[in-house]
């Protein structure tokens, strides 16, 4: 009987396999495959070596070993272009080997027919945002899009029973069948029941104008999972309806609009225990089981767009409820509501471009959490451009934060109410003279600022940066140069601190050629950090790094890497605590490897081998 069972599930994987390559749809990605198959070399090599040798310092673990090293190895087998990879890998002692193993992958393909798509084996599809929307089935499924009528339908497992990990006790062949079909029970340590789903959408209208209407169904099977796991992990059972639409006038306005409702039983091993419903129970319970905990929810979502020549904009607003679920779709935001907007203005030809974004999100709808959360988000960019000489960027964001009463009423100490501004400024010139250069002006703001009176102000910050750089590119002696000077202050209740900051980078090509190529390059910061604070010291902090870069024939590659550091790596609202002292070394080098052991001749070459082969042979009988 098991061997019976093996023959038939490996017949069917070879039926689907055959069935897949005459597929239609498939067609252009077969007929890509099959001809990667013909033109590929018979057998090819490839592959890379390669080791790295690093030493370190860091003055806050001086405990800690210094040196590291690691050695790697990959190997690619090709055989008419299906790929054997094996791999090494060795690092501080630890190694790893990986090596091809037993494929497991689904098999699906979806053969068109004029306006039908047909889904066969492992697929997806869409319905609607809050009904069902791109999640994987094992089944079958069909659609079909005309010029105003479309409609789809799809029925099959939704997610596998999970197998108990480290168990599994089908044979080699029995587990290939399995892989190449798709039914393979993933492993886990966490229970899993098998979830069969189905749906059904229905719509009309063309992509400007239209209206869909689609409804999913899920539930989980108790009996594929095992009577002591049922006690951990609750079946489900879900009953989805979807309605999206969209209008529009011409090409400037549009309206969109997706609205979901949901029947979800959290636990089906609780029975709804309502005389008048047992009796119509088994007349239902096809359609949606509902049980003691059983609740219905709404989520939606519209949108209205405009779009003119110089200026667009949108206006958006959706609503989640709690406990808003759906099988068919990922988890949403819940016990929620949002408004937003987004305004688009381009001047000057466009050379002038000013985007303005506003966000507003509540939640507690329900009003039975203990408070209530409100966070406002809202930001200006503006981009200046004179031709590809100047361009002036112009950013501003603002974050406000704010606390309600809930189920309880919040005390006034406690209360969230905060606002954080933060403004940048970025100018930039760019000119040609000879040689290449760059000028850049950045000034940067930063204000968190607590507006609840009652509370301390300590979370008041502001931080202030400017700064300038200045870069040149002197391509004829192959040396890049850059400079830059930047000044910061940042005060609070409890730090006050300044830094004075200056960076350098050179970067060169020493060798460039076809075939060759070695790079140099430098960077480098020094700070020094002016601490206002009373029994606060004043220290420096530097960072210096080269690097370098070496390729020969893109097979030989080696690199560089040197760095000392001295910084302050803890801060406390602007306050520098303790410096840290940090050196590196490292040292790599790889080799990559193709080879064609048995090329793939083309026409003439074969040509050329037969008649030398004709004239071997005539030379023999002579």
């Amino acid at each position: 009987m098991t061997i019976f069972r093996i023959h038939i599930r490996t017949i069917m994987a070879t039926c689907m396999v055959v069935l897949a390559i005459f597929s239609t749809s498939g067609q252009g990605a077969i007929r890509s495959r099959i001809n990667a198959i013909k033109t590929a070399d018979p057998f090819a090599i490839s592959g890379s070596v390669g080791t790295s040798l690093g030493l370190s310092y860091n003055s806050n673990y001086p405990a800690s070993t210094p040196f590291s090293s690691n050695i790697y190895a990959s190997l690619n087998l090709s055989f008419y272009s299906f790929q054997l990879p094996f791999s090494f890998y060795f690092a501080n002692n630890t190694t790893s080997f990986s090596y091809p193993q037993l494929p497991s992958f689904h098999l699906g393909f979806m053969p068109t027919y004029k306006n039908w798509k047909f889904h066969l084996g492992s697929s997806s599809m869409h319905f609607s945002n809050y009904t069902y929307s791109g999640l994987t089935f094992l089944g079958a499924g069909v659609e079909y899009q005309g010029e105003r009528f479309r409609m789809g339908t799809f029925a099959g497992v939704l997610q596998h029973a999970t197998r108990m990990k480290g168990y599994d006790d089908r044979s080699a062949i029995q587990q290939l069948a399995d892989s190449l079909l798709g039914l393979n029970v993933p492993e886990g340590n966490l229970p899993q029941y098998r979830r069969d789903a189905i749906g059904f959408k229905i719509g009309v209208g063309d992509e400007r104008n239209f209206l869909d209407f689609s409804v999913f169904k899920a539930k989980d099977k108790i009996k594929t999972l095992p009577t002591e796991w049922r006690d951990t992990l609750a079946p489900q059972d879900n009953l989805t309806i979807g309605l999206s639409g969209r209008f529009a006038i011409k090409r400037w306005f549009a309206f969109t609009a997706n609205i979901g409702a949901s029947l979800h039983n959290p636990d089906l091993r609780d029975s709804l225990k309502i005389e008048d419903y047992q009796k119509f129970e088994r007349y239902v319970n096809w359609l949606f089981t509902p049980g003691d905990g059983f609740r219905l929810r709404f989520a939606g979502d519209a949108a209205m767009n405009f779009m003119f020549k110089h200026f667009n904009g949108s206006l958006t607003y959706r609503l989640v409820q709690p406990d808003y679920v759906s099988l068919g779709t990922h988890n949403f935001n819940q016990n929620a509501h949002s408004l937003g907007t987004v305004m688009n203005f381009s001047m000057f030809k466009g050379r002038s471009n000013l985007g303005l974004v506003g966000y507003i999100q509540r939640d507690n709808t329900n009003k039975k959490q203990m408070y209530t959360n409100q966070v406002a988000t809202y930001s200006l960019n503006w981009n200046n451009a004179i031709g590809n000489i100047f361009n002036m960027g112009l950013q501003y964001s603002g974050i406000k934060q704010d606390q309600y009463d809930g189920s309880q009423k919040i005390n006034d100490s406690i209360r969230v109410n905060s606002i954080v501004h933060t403004v940048n400024v970025s100018p930039t010139f760019s000119f040609e003279r000879i040689h290449n250069h760059t000028i850049g002006f950045t000034a940067n703001f930063v204000q968190n600022k607590n507006l609840n009176k009652l509370i301390a102000k300590g979370m008041d910050i502001k931080t202030l940066t400017v700064g300038a750089t200045y870069g040149i590119d002197l391509e004829a002696l192959r040396l890049g140069i850059d400079a830059g000077y930047d000044y910061s202050t940042s005060s609070s209740q409890y730090a006050h601190y300044n830094s004075h900051g200056i960076s350098a980078g050179l970067r060169y090509r020493i060798m460039q050629k076809d075939h060759l190529n070695w790079n140099l390059s430098y960077n480098g910061y020094v700070a020094y950090n002016i601490q206002k604070d009373e029994g606060a010291k004043n220290d420096f902090s530097l960072s210096n790094s080269i690097s370098s870069n070496f390729s020969f024939k893109h097979a030989h590659t080696a690199s560089l890497y040197l760095s000392l550091s001295n910084f302050s790596d803890l801060e406390r609202i602007g306050q520098r605590v303790r410096t840290n002292l940090d050196c590196r070394f490292t040292l790599s080098y790889s080799y990559s490897f193709a080879a064609r052991i048995i090329k793939k001749k083309t026409k003439q070459e074969r040509a050329e081998a037969k008649l030398a082969r004709e004239v071997k042979k005539i030379s023999k009988q002579k």
